[in-house]
């Protein structure tokens, strides 16, 4: 039995019990009781329930966070996108074959038109950074906020047409937590080119320097940054953030991970291990238990299958990156790609028809999630182990 502190109030031990209550509560408390809704609202009440969230992160409980498009194609042939945000709420360890589960479809009236998608670029701390259309967007699903950031000063309108007109597009972006500052930030990298051609095709096309940016949200404004990597180096994967730096599988006719420190607000490179003679191709980074974890896998033309494996970076000191290899899982056949790991044995993967997949690699057992809605072919898939939160972003 826990023992209670003899300085401890009433309204301490109402506040203790709040802070282990799911947001959804939370939200709906604030409308019950006006002393409530100023607890709730209070930093050290945001920090402590945001810390009790975390230290849960790890136990029998897990969410994942999944995002899904598929397109509606009318009669008239008009055409719009679908944005489907679901929540994988895992509950036990598997019984046996069974994993227990349920779906929560969150509805989330991103602001958007009917022919723009949603892409998840970042996640910290229950908040994801997410381009809609051409807005940057900081939405947290627990408490339907969101908040648009202002434009890019770096970014410029498309030249209408010429040869030597300079050309910008988004490259990259990251979002986390600068410890220093106490301050989220995002930074954004944008590849720039110019053409010879007054056609502006591709073949002329001539890749400029990179440059970069970064939004605080204290600020509100971005800031130029520097950025010192090849003009052809290009992240493509979702952000992700561990203990205040950013980091994105990366290319520039080699594979390697692009770091970014939120605090001193430098790049660094970092070598990911060799597995070209085996075959295998990395392409993917996600978070796994507080380590960076990254996909690689090989294709077999003749079996029409795909084999994989994770390895985790173990240490990294700005210099030298250490990996471990953690899993092998496959061959399997239709299989998309994978989405992201749990408690090291649980593989989630996405097939050919945009179905949730769970493989534990511990029994070797192989099964299919049921998760609605989805009437057409799924276009695009993202998932997160996620941890719901009531950090503000207005």
């Amino acid at each position: 039995m826990s023992q209670v502190s003899e300085t401890e109030t009433p309204e301490d031990r109402v506040v203790a019990i709040m802070s282990k209550l799911p947001p959804k509560s939370l939200m709906r408390f604030k409308c019950i009781r006006k002393s409530w809704c100023t607890v709730i609202n209070s930093p050290s009440f945001v920090a402590k329930h945001l810390s009790n969230s975390v230290d849960n992160k790890f136990s029998s409980s897990t969410c994942i966070l999944l995002n899904r498009s598929q397109v509606h194609v009318f009669p008239d042939k008009s055409w719009k996108h679908e944005v489907l945000w679901s929540m994988i709420n895992l509950f036990n360890e598997r019984v046996a074959r069974t994993l227990y589960y349920d779906v929560e479809d969150l509805n989330i009236p991103f602001p958007r038109d009917d022919h723009q998608h949603v892409l998840i670029h970042g996640y910290c701390n229950g908040i994801v950074c997410v381009i809609s259309g051409k807005n940057i967007l900081l939405c947290n699903p627990a408490t339907r906020e969101f908040r648009q950031l202002p434009d890019s000063f770096l970014l410029l309108p498309s030249p209408l047409g010429g040869k030597f007109e300079l050309e910008t597009d988004f490259g990259g972006l990251g979002f986390g937590y600068d410890c220093r500052a106490k301050d989220y930030k995002i930074v954004r990298i944008i590849e720039n080119c110019e053409y010879s051609d007054d056609e502006r095709t591709y073949y002329h096309r001539i890749p400029m320097p990179h440059t970069a940016e970064v939004f605080t949200m204290a600020t509100n404004y971005w800031k130029e940054i520097k950025i010192d990597i090849s003009s052809k180096t290009y992240p493509c994967s979702c952000s992700v953030y561990l203990k205040g730096f950013c980091y994105w599988f990366t290319r520039d006719g080699e594979e390697f991970i692009l770091s970014f420190d939120l605090g001193d607000e430098r790049f660094n490179r970092i070598q990911l291990p060799s597995r070209r003679e085996s075959g295998l191709e990395f392409y993917y980074i996600f978070l796994c238990n507080e380590s960076i974890a990254s996909f690689c896998s090989r294709y077999d033309r003749s079996e029409d299958s795909k084999s994989c494996e994770i390895w985790v970076m173990d240490d990294y000191d700005g210099v030298k990156s250490s990996w471990t290899k953690l899993l092998v899982a496959g061959p399997f056949k239709g299989i998309e790609k994978p989405l992201t790991l749990w408690k090291c044995d649980e593989l989630f993967m996405i097939d050919t028809d945009g179905r949730v997949i769970s493989y534990n690699s511990s029994i070797g057992y192989l099964s299919y999630l049921h998760i609605p809605p989805i009437i057409n072919r799924v276009i695009d898939s993202q998932a997160l182990i996620y941890v719901e939160s009531i950090v503000p972003i207005k």
